[in-house]
């Protein structure tokens, strides 16, 4: 009689848990929230190849002649283009931005001297050529501003930009076959400061854009600004189409050699391509 009720006892145990069992098996699983990925610090570069097509409008002094002028279009300016190199990197992270561009060309155009017509009428009626050789090499660094928009990345920036110019002008002389060729060399650094953006439209579009100005008196000035839109075709490969100016005006005078003076505007459209890793 014993082992009957023992046996009872145990098979109404048994009964009770099992419903509790097989309720147990259909509830779903409760898993661990995943972890919040950490931000990352990590540097990315990309660099750039500018297809920059600016005008240009300069007005030159060599020693001691009176200042010469050349205002080209980029299509007259194409054909007397004799070289160009125009590249750049920029490393960013987080935080920190980091770039280097480079400007070199080579351009033979004609010149007039109408601007110093008034005080030296002399060479009014004087025509020119001037070759220009410059290399523009501008590089900074900066911090990432505190901007309340989820897609707009800002930074400022300070650096510094170098120019290297050299200046041949030639006059044509009254005797035929006798010319007169002057040329002078000049290179200076400029400090800068300014601005640098970036904007996400969405996952292909974007808008890119940086504004600066430099120079350390009157007689040296310098700025550039540029924007753009910008389009991914792929996560390291972008291009843009946008609009770049830059302006130098830089003199110094030479007790023994008359003076130096550049003054020049570089302004046009430009589509780069870009290559990020």
């Amino acid at each position: 009689m014993r082992k009957i009720i023992l046996s009872s006892a145990a098979l109404l145990a048994f009964g009770s848990m099992a419903p509790s069992a097989a309720l147990a098996a259909d509830l779903p699983s409760i898993k661990e929230a995943p972890a919040a990925p950490a931000p990352t610090n990590d540097w990315r570069f990309e660099a750039t190849i500018n297809g920059w097509a600016p005008s240009v409008i300069s007005n030159v002094g060599v020693a001691t002649l009176p200042t010469a002028s050349a205002d080209v279009g980029f299509f007259k300016l194409l054909s007397k283009l004799n070289g160009v190199v125009p590249i750049s990197v920029v490393g960013h992270n987080e935080n920190f931005i980091v770039a280097l561009d480079l400007y070199w060309s080579a351009v033979s155009v004609g010149a007039s001297f109408h601007r110093a017509a008034a005080t030296h009428p002399e060479f009014a009626e004087v025509s020119a050529s001037l070759r220009n050789v410059q290399t523009i090499l501008t590089g900074f660094g900066g911090v990432r501003l505190p901007v309340q928009m989820t897609d707009l990345t800002v930074y400022g920036i300070a650096g510094a930009r170098y120019f290297g110019v050299d200046n041949t002008l030639g006059l044509d002389t009254f005797v035929p076959g006798i010319g007169l060729t002057a040329k002078q060399s000049k290179d200076w650094v400029d400090p800068i400061v300014g601005l640098t953006a970036h904007y996400r439209i969405n996952d292909k579009y974007f808008l890119t854009g940086e504004a600066d100005i430099g120079g350390y008196s009157s007689d040296s000035v310098t700025w550039q600004t540029f924007a753009a839109l910008g389009y991914h075709f792929t996560q390291s490969i972008s291009t843009t189409v946008g609009f770049r100016a830059l302006y130098v005006d830089y003199r110094q005078a030479n007790n023994f050699n008359g003076s130096f003076r550049f003054q020049e505007t570089l302004l046009g459209p430009q589509a780069t391509i870009n290559y990020a890793f």
